[in-house]
């Protein structure tokens, strides 16, 4: 069985800038990967490519690699935060988070590239959610075909911290390991679909995406 993921997105309090928040959550994630049910991690900053929704508005990414569904693994971290041995700072309580569990819908387990693109998406109306995946994996072999694109994994998303300020809606994400700059790679898809090698369905444009581009920290 593939390992499931933990998507953790978060923007820093107005008065701690982004160099400080990152050499604290360097910290943090170390305190994190101490403890059980969490094999691997990384951080990522994040930019917005396609749409307002979330998770487009923030600039930090970690991505953990979890045991089981994970639910053993937040509850045993939760343990460890108030008994002290993972410490938080002061202004924690001010950070901007919105986190989601991922299940694998892919057997092999993903990797934590250099480079990534993320998807996320929620079906059109009406359509439920075993046929938006069954569609989405011939959509994921297509779009490995554009040059960059050298490996992907997806993910059925449940939301685990909510954001008040920006719900989201999407249940499925695809995360793409890629070697090339966001231009580059946004003009090999444009190549592949003229080619016909990408399709689309004519539902396509009722889709809910959001995609940012993750560069490792």
């Amino acid at each position: 069985m593939a390992t499931n993921a933990h998507f953790v997105f978060s923007t820093p309090p107005p008065e701690v800038s982004f160099e400080a928040f990152s050499d604290w959550y360097e910290g943090h994630l170390a305190d994190i990967l101490a403890g059980p049910g969490f094999p691997a991690a990384r951080r990522y900053k994040v930019d917005g490519v396609v749409s307002d929704r979330p998770p487009t508005m923030y600039p930090h990414l970690s991505l953990y690699h979890v045991d089981g569904d994970g639910t053993e693994a937040l509850a045993e971290l939760d343990r460890r935060v108030k008994s002290g041995a993972v410490p938080l700072p002061d202004w924690f309580g001010d950070i901007r988070f919105a986190s989601f569990a991922g299940t694998a819908l892919e057997d092999d387990d993903a990797q934590l590239p250099d480079h990534a693109y993320l998807v996320f998406s929620k079906p059109p109306a009406g359509m439920g959610f075993e046929d938006f995946s069954r569609w989405y994996a011939v959509h994921m072999r297509e779009n490995l075909t554009a040059d960059g694109f050298d490996a992907a994994w997806r993910f059925g998303l449940q939301p685990a911290t909510v954001d008040p300020d920006a719900p989201c809606e999407a249940v499925h994400g695809a995360w793409y390991e890629v070697h090339r700059e966001l231009p580059e790679l946004r003009a090999a898809l444009a190549e592949a679909r003229d080619a016909g090698r990408v399709h689309f369905p004519e539902w396509f444009g009722d889709i809910e995406f959001a995609s940012v581009d993750c560069v490792a920290l």
